[in-house]
Order: structure tokens, then C-alpha cells, then sequence
């Protein structure tokens, strides 16, 4: 059993939760107590956000934050344990945040309220609702939120809406005091934020900060990543109007998300190179950069099982010996000899071209646990075991020599890569979810437990796990 093998790994990473999940403490607000969850809580002079819930932060040294597309990746850790009493109090924590912000922010800082992050909301609401169905003990605790499972799902759903179209669907260009997300010309998004034409912050929301994979102008950009997450927002919005028994709502987003799937074929799939890519509407050419974002379809749901196929033989590009590299290092820009060039604009070619975090070798836990999660969809069981395995073993050697794993791991080496713009930091929080999360995928699969709600010879993919992921 996996979870034998590797029980000293799971022993930390279950021990390790309980240093991240913090908890609200009472507060003197003028004359009245209020409860809330002091994150720096030794530094009385750094801002945060204040959120009235536990929540989860990456880890207990610099990411003492809420991070958006961290979270959904830490709830993969704590779905199904001890732990996951916190994944309905931290939507209800975003929830908050949006109410008074109108916008979920890349972190829960000031400096970051002018851009999101990858967008996994409606997500995490299923997460949360799948929890509250399955544990009356912890639905009891939010009774005061609402008066059936179904109520809070629609009010929740309702806030994602709001969400998903006044900050994703928000067209570039009007100051109207919006997100500049929607590119009008091809009804689909970009990442950007208020700041418009500063591609850097776009960088950031993406999440992928910093990486060669936008050219240093992300902003120019439709990412096949953020529309097919915008396309499984509409899949959601369809399924909550499904259980909410409301046919009408569930066509429409049905409808919207059918049209958006055709479009990201028009634009971003390369049938030569049997591949997602993301589309440079500037210059209204396909990018040729190859990462893992474009494996993101298969976890949406969004490719044909034709395109799967052809999908899979993209791994090869990706594969290091310790799991996927973020990037295809042929993608990567070549050496130039910039010795020639006055030394102004020198530095800002090597800017450019120089090596980034979010490039390959660097493997990194959520692209490489979307691209199993992808596989395993469509039904490419060996290939995301394989995977899976790989990724356990080399992050369990990291555990074990440094006492803790890794953010993200270099996949020359199997260890810590090299600092960029900031060192590399332990912990921590997604990675111990995609171990943990792998570990339990695993051993199911060796037990021969049905990992899909319907067989596999009678239905197409994507298939729908049961198992959770």
C-alpha cells in the first residue's frame, strides 16, 4: 500500500495542516468583539485582508496569506479528512472578501485588490457542498448562513455569477471601474487587471509568475488555462441549476459554455501538433510556447476524446525524471549574444530571456496535478499512475531531506531549484495536497476500487470520477 510506503510523508503533511489552517480569534472593534483570523499576528504593522473564518495559507513562514488558486488546491489535501471542516468556512471567507472587495484578489494583501488569480470558485463551492452533504456535524456549524444545503448553494452560485461577470467578463478597454478581462473581438478573456497594458500584473494573476510563456507581455494574450477554467465555471453554473431543478438556467449555461468550447477549438487547438494553445490576439497568430496549461482542456472536460488522444503524446515533452516540468524546455528562448547591444537595453533583453520560475525544469504541484487529474478523466489510467508514482517518490526523497516538501522542485535535480525573485519556501501547502491526493488515488486504484461512476466501454470520456480528487 502507497499509504504504508510512504507513511512518515503523510504523518508531516497530516501534522503540518494544523500549522496552516489558522483560526479566528476575538477582536475589540470600538465597543464591540468581532472574530477574526490574524494571519501576521507578530507584525502589527503589516496590512491584510482580515477574514472572519479559518482559513488555509500556503505555509507557516512567507505565505501567511490566502492565496485564490492555492486554496483550491490545498481543499484536494484535506477533502475527506480531519481537516476539511475548513473548506466551507473558506468560501464563506471568499465569500466575504468579495462582498466587501468585489473582486477574490490574487492574495489576501491590499496591494494585490487590483487583479484575482486563476479563477476556481465555483469549484470550491462544490467542494464545500459536497462536504456540507456529506457531514451533518459540519453543516450544523452554518446554520446561520442558511436554511437548506440548496439555499446556500444558489446564494453562493449567485455571488460566483456576479463574479464571473463583473470581473472575467469585464471588457478590456472602459473605465468603468472593472477588471479589463473580456477582449470584445473574440469573446473570449485575457488576464489583466485595472492597471491596463502592465503585462507583469497580468503575469501575476495568471499565477504562472514569472514565465517565458507569454513573451513578457501576458496581457496580449487568451490563455488556454483561464478559458477553459471560464468554461467549467459555465459547466457549474449548468450542474447547480441541475440540482436547483431550474431547466431554463441550466440550458443557458449550457448553451454559453458550448459556444465558448468552439471558440477555444477555433483559436487555440493545433491540429498538426494535436495540442492546446494560447492565441496572441495583438498579433492574431497561435503561440507556439508549449506548457502544461495546455493539458488544462482535459481537466475542463472541454476536449473530444479525439483530441485526448492526440493530447497524450504531448507528455513526452514534459517528462523529467522526478514528474512534469511545467514547460517544454524546446519552448524555452535560446542563448543570444547580446554583447553588441548598448547596455540599457541590454538589461532589458536579458530581462526577457532570462531563465523564470514557471519555466521548465521546474515542476510544479497544481499544473502537474491537473494534468493526471486530466488524464485520469479521460481514461489514461497507466499514463496518470505512472505519473502519480513519480511525483510521490521524488517529493517524499525531498521530504526527507529537508524535513519538509517543496513548493515547487527543480526536475534536473529532484531538489529545491535555485531562487528567482524570491526563495524557494517549504511547507507546503498544494504540494502536500497533490501527495496526499496521489496517494489515496493510488491505493484505490491497486484495490480495484471503481474509480468511475459509469464504465468506461459504455460511455465516452471524459468519464466522471467517483473517487475523491
Amino acid at each position: 500500500m502507497w499509504k504504508d510506503r510512504y507513511k512518515d510523508t503523510l504523518d508531516f503533511i497530516d501534522s503540518y495542516w494544523d500549522k496552516i489552517i489558522l483560526k479566528p480569534k476575538p477582536f475589540l472593534m470600538g465597543s464591540n468583539i468581532i472574530s477574526r483570523v490574524a494571519m501576521r499576528p507578530t507584525n502589527k504593522d503589516y496590512h491584510i485582508i482580515e477574514v472572519p473564518y479559518a482559513c488555509l495559507v500556503p505555509n507557516d513562514a512567507k505565505y501567511r496569506y490566502i492565496f485564490y488558486w492555492d486554496s483550491y488546491f490545498m481543499f484536494r489535501g484535506v477533502m475527506g479528512t480531519r481537516h476539511e471542516a475548513v473548506i466551507p468556512q473558506m468560501v464563506e471567507n471568499f465569500i466575504y472578501i468579495f462582498k466587501k472587495y468585489h473582486i477574490i484578489p490574487n492574495f489576501t494583501h491590499p496591494e494585490s485588490l487590483g487583479r484575482s488569480q486563476a479563477p476556481y470558485f465555483t469549484s470550491m463551492i462544490f467542494d464545500a457542498y459536497d462536504v456540507l452533504q456529506r457531514d451533518k456535524s459540519i453543516a450544523a456549524k452554518f446554520r446561520n448562513v442558511f436554511t437548506t444545503k440548496k439555499d446556500w448553494l444558489r446564494s453562493r452560485m449567485a455571488i460566483a455569477k456576479i463574479e464571473y461577470n463583473d470581473v472575467w467578463e469585464s471588457p478590456i478597454n472602459l473605465d468603468h471601474g472593472n477588471y479589463n478581462h473580456k477582449v470584445p473581438e473574440y469573446n473570449l478573456n485575457r488576464y489583466g487587471d485595472r492597471d491596463v497594458g502592465y503585462g507583469q500584473n497580468a503575469e501575476k494573476e495568471s499565477g504562472w509568475d514569472m514565465t517565458s510563456r507569454f513573451y513578457d507581455r501576458c496581457h496580449n494574450f487568451l490563455p488556454i488555462d483561464l478559458n477553459s477554467l471560464l468554461y467549467k465555471y459555465e459547466i457549474d453554473f449548468a450542474k447547480a441549476a441541475e440540482i436547483l431543478n431550474d431547466p431554463e438556467e441550466q440550458k443557458y449555461w449550457l448553451k454559453k459554455a458550448e459556444a465558448r468550447k468552439e471558440r477555444i477549438n477555433k483559436l487555440m487547438w493545433n491540429e498538426k501538433e494535436g495540442f492546446f494553445y494560447d492565441y496572441d490576439y495583438v498579433h492574431k497568430k497561435q503561440s507556439e510556447f508549449v506548457s502544461l496549461a495546455g493539458f488544462v482542456p482535459l481537466w475542463a472536460g472541454l476536449a473530444t476524446p479525439e483530441q485526448a488522444e492526440k493530447m497524450i503524446k504531448k507528455l513526452n515533452a514534459f517528462k523529467t525524471n522526478y514528474g512534469l516540468a511545467i514547460t517544454d524546455k524546446a519552448s524555452l528562448p535560446p542563448k543570444i549574444d547580446l554583447s553588441h547591444v548598448p547596455e540599457p537595453l541590454r538589461i532589458s533583453l536579458e530581462a526577457v530571456i532570462k531563465p523564470k520560475q514557471w519555466d521548465y525544469p521546474n515542476i510544479w504541484p497544481p499544473t502537474h496535478y491537473m494534468t493526471v487529474i486530466g488524464l485520469l478523466e479521460y481514461g489514461f489510467i497507466d499514463e496518470a499512475k505512472k505519473l502519480m508514482g513519480e511525483y510521490v517518490e521524488s517529493n517524499a526523497q525531498a521530504f526527507r531531506k529537508h524535513g519538509a516538501l517543496l513548493e515547487k522542485m527543480d526536475g534536473e535535480t529532484g531538489d529545491s531549484p535555485p531562487a528567482y525573485w524570491y526563495s524557494s519556501q517549504l511547507g507546503f501547502g498544494w504540494t502536500n495536497a497533490a501527495f496526499y491526493r496521489y496517494v489515496q488515488i493510488l491505493d484505490a486504484i491497486e484495490e480495484g476500487v471503481q474509480i468511475y461512476k459509469e464504465s468506461q466501454e459504455t460511455s465516452k470520456p471524459p468519464h466522471e470520477l467517483t473517487i475523491l480528487h
